[in-house]
């Protein structure tokens, strides 16, 4: 991601992306559309839940490996 977004908007932004791309697939299959935005709006969830456990997964393994990298 750019350095100009900041990390609390990260998450929000990947939701966003994964719930788009959900409703454009599910629009493919031609089923209603309120159907569409409820399964994009669960994906979207996923993806920001994802998105934040992917992070703070990525910031652990940075401190873990911190001391190591100093001996």
């Amino acid at each position: 991601m750019p350095k100009f977004i900041s990390q609390k908007a990260k998450p929000f932004i990947e939701g966003l992306a994964v719930g788009c791309v959900f409703i454009s697939i599910t629009m493919l299959f031609e089923i209603p559309l309120y159907m569409s935005f409820i399964i994009g709006a669960l994906a979207a969830l996923g993806g920001y839940r994802n998105s934040i456990k992917m992070d703070n997964e990525k910031a652990a393994k940075k401190t873990q490996n911190g001391p190591r990298d100093s001996e």
